[in-house]
């Protein structure tokens, strides 16, 4: 995957706790908020619009305590899996 730097779409309003983030999508309000969880709320709270896809692999794996090589290409899916959900806007590094 090419590096881009994740920021997430200004119309989502979000709930932050210490295990879960909860998105709603004011622009789209027929879809329902997103929960995400574990090492899902970690890519979130990590593709905060200042670390590109090497960074926030990097965070992530910083939080669990394991191997940046180790969980790419499940960061790299799951930030693709945000993108087309429409939640995570990629954009050059």
């Amino acid at each position: 995957m090419t590096s881009h730097l994740w920021s997430r779409r200004s119309s989502l309003v979000e709930v932050e706790s210490e295990t879960r983030v909860v998105l709603l999508d004011l622009d789209d309000l027929a879809h329902p908020p997103r929960i995400l969880a574990g090492p899902a709320a970690a890519v979130w709270v990590a593709a905060d619009g200042s670390r590109d896809t090497e960074a926030v692999c990097a965070e992530v794996a910083r939080y669990f305590e394991i191997s940046a090589q180790d969980i790419r290409t499940d960061v790299e899916t799951f930030l693709s899996d945000l993108v087309a959900e429409g939640l995570l806007v990629g954009g050059p590094a």
